[in-house]
């Protein structure tokens, strides 16, 4: 006990003796002033990794309306009628949204108009009864079809080539129909497919 009492005194009076002559028993190992302690600011690192997946997209927005005519005057029977909508437009505004270029075909989704009446004659309407005209092309591709008005078959036509990808591509279409006098009264309905492919 005298040993451990007698020991503590020795490194106590050390101490004071430094403390009296200014020596420092540790090094000065900041680069900026004396001390011992290093307050720069800590900073570490950390990686994350991002992945993205592009898919191949396409898209091809119609317009929300139905297009009509109605024969009722020998000139509608005579010339026959470009379609109109319910605002009264005869042009309908289509777009594509693509992120790569693009063509667009049309076709008939059936050989005959669907009728519905009373008969009373021929109600089969070739779908060739409809054509279309290309109005106006905002795609950045080349008009494909062949005439200013084109008659609808089943088999997919050229509409459109090598439209520019992108958003909202717009095109517009007119519809016109030329029964003559050869139909009985009624209604007659027929589907448009509008098909936009990716290059």
């Amino acid at each position: 006990m005298k040993k451990l009492i007698l020991s503590a005194a020795f490194a106590l009076a050390a101490f004071a003796g430094y403390a009296q002559t200014g020596a420092a028993p540790v090094a000065d190992r900041r680069p900026d002033g004396p001390g011992c302690c290093n307050f720069d600011l800590a900073c570490d690192h950390a990686v994350v990794l991002v992945s993205l997946c592009l898919e191949n997209i396409i898209e091809i927005c119609p317009p929300l309306d139905i297009l009509t005519a109605k024969f009722d005057s020998k000139d509608d029977y005579n010339e026959g009628q470009v379609l109109e909508d319910f605002f009264g437009h005869h042009t309908s505004t289509f777009s594509v949204s693509s992120n790569r270029n693009f063509n667009v075909t049309i076709k008939s989704a059936s050989p005959n108009f669907l009728y519905v009446g009373p008969g009373g004659g021929n109600t089969t309407m070739p779908c060739g009864t409809l054509s279309y005209n290309l109005a106006s092309n905002g795609t950045g591709g080349t008009n494909a079809t062949p005439m200013t008005w084109n008659p609808l078959t089943v088999a997919a036509a050229p509409l459109i080539n090598n439209g520019v990808h992108g958003l909202n591509k717009p095109f517009g279409l007119k519809f016109k129909a030329d029964p003559g006098w050869d139909f009985a009264a009624g209604s007659y309905n027929l589907g448009v497919i509008l098909t936009a492919t990716q290059l």
